[in-house]
C-alpha cells in the first residue's frame, strides 16, 4: 500500500473517531488549537469546516480564555483602484497580511467609523460621493463575508462616534446631540437624546470617542494627532478639562510617520496597535510597519509607551514607489 493510500485510509477513521465523542468535548479539544491551523483541519472532512466556523467555537474558546488577537487592515495600495482589507495572522514568527475578498458593494464609504465584536468588524457612517450617508455595512470575520443592516435614521459623516454596549450598536454625531441604537436582536433602530461632555460618552454607556483608544489598565485615553509635520500618540485622563500630553518614549521608534493607522482591543485592554508606512529614502521601498505599544503611568502628568514588538509586513514593488500608501482604518476581533 503506497504512502497516498494509507494517509487516504486513516483519514476516514480518525474522523469518525474523534467525532464519536460528545459535542462539548470536540468542541473543548478544537478551542484549545490556534486559529493558525484552522485552515488546513477544515481540509479534513465538511463537518470539520463547519464546526470551526461556528459560533458554538467562538463561545466555548472565549469561555476557556483561549481567544486571539486577530487585526484587520483597511489601506490602498499604489496600485489598487480600490482600498482592500487585509488581515494580519494572529501569531507565530511569519506574521504577514493577507488580503481579504474584495468590498462587494459599489461604494466603500470614506472615513467610516470602524467597530469590532468577538466577531465582526462594524463601518459605520462615513462619506459616499462626499455625501454623509446612513448605511452600515459589517464583515463577518468567520467567513470573510460582507453584509448591510437596516440604514440607520440619521446620516452621519465622518468618523462618527460610535460603540458597542450590551450587544446594541450606539451612534452618535452629526446631528447635535440625537443618537440612535441598533439591537440586533429585533434588527431595528431607535433614536435618543443624551448628554456628551468632551466628545465623550460617560453615563452607563462606558467611554467611546471619535479616532480615540480607551486604555482601561491606566483609565486613560489615547490618538493620534498631528504635531510639527508628523503624527504622535497623545494621551488624556478622563475629566472635565481632558487635557492631551505626547506619550513619551517612543522618540524615534515610529520613524517620525506622515501618517499611521491605531487600534485598540475592544475591551480597552492595555496595549494599543499601531501601523505606519517608513518614510521615503532614496533607493530605499517603503515599508508598511505594525506595532504593539503598550503603557506606563510614570507621574500624574507623564505616560511612557513601551514598543512590544514590531515588525516590517509588507514592503513597496518597485513599480509602487511612485504612489502613495493610505492607512485608512484597522479593527482588532478577539475569537
Amino acid at each position: 500500500m503506497t504512502k497516498e493510500e494509507t494517509k487516504s485510509s486513516e483519514s476516514p477513521q480518525m474522523s469518525s473517531s474523534f467525532w464519536s465523542l460528545p459535542n462539548d468535548v470536540a468542541l473543548n479539544i478544537l478551542a484549545r488549537i490556534s486559529r493558525t491551523h484552522h485552515p488546513s483541519l477544515s481540509l479534513v472532512s465538511k463537518r470539520f469546516g463547519s464546526i470551526l466556523s461556528s459560533r458554538e467555537l467562538d463561545a466555548t474558546r472565549t469561555l476557556m480564555d483561549k481567544t486571539e488577537k486577530h487585526i484587520y487592515l483597511h489601506l490602498k495600495l499604489p496600485l489598487d483602484t480600490k482600498p482592500c482589507w487585509f488581515a494580519l495572522t494572529p501569531s507565530g514568527p511569519d506574521r504577514e497580511l493577507k488580503p481579504l475578498p474584495p468590498f462587494p458593494y459599489r461604494h466603500h464609504p470614506v472615513s467610516p467609523t470602524v467597530v469590532s465584536t468577538s466577531s465582526e468588524v462594524y463601518l459605520v457612517g462615513g462619506l459616499v460621493n462626499r455625501k454623509k450617508n446612513r448605511r452600515v455595512f459589517v464583515l463577518d470575520c468567520r467567513s470573510h463575508q460582507w453584509r448591510r443592516l437596516p440604514q440607520m435614521r440619521v446620516a452621519r459623516g465622518r468618523y462618527p462616534a460610535a460603540g458597542l454596549v450590551g450587544g446594541k450598536l450606539h451612534v452618535l454625531g452629526g446631528c447635535e446631540s440625537l443618537g440612535e441604537v441598533y439591537d440586533p436582536k429585533t434588527g431595528a433602530w431607535e433614536t435618543y437624546t443624551m448628554s456628551i461632555q468632551n466628545g465623550v460618552v460617560v453615563e452607563n454607556l462606558g467611554y467611546f470617542i471619535t479616532n480615540t483608544w480607551f486604555i482601561a489598565e491606566e483609565k486613560i485615553l489615547c490618538r493620534a494627532v498631528n504635531h510639527v509635520g508628523s503624527r504622535v500618540l497623545t494621551w488624556c485622563d478622563l475629566g472635565e478639562e481632558m487635557v492631551w500630553r505626547e506619550v513619551k518614549g517612543l522618540e524615534g521608534v515610529l520613524r517620525k510617520p506622515l501618517d499611521f493607522a491605531s487600534v485598540a482591543s475592544p475591551d480597552g485592554g492595555r496595549r494599543l496597535t499601531v501601523w505606519w508606512v517608513s518614510s521615503r529614502r532614496v533607493l530605499v521601498r517603503e515599508k508598511i510597519w505594525c506595532a504593539e505599544i503598550s503603557f506606563q503611568r510614570r507621574s500624574r502628568e507623564e505616560v511612557y509607551g513601551v514598543v512590544e514588538w514590531s515588525k516590517a509586513l509588507h514592503t513597496m514593488k518597485r513599480t509602487e514607489t511612485d504612489g502613495v500608501v493610505s492607512l485608512l482604518s484597522a479593527a482588532i476581533v478577539m475569537r
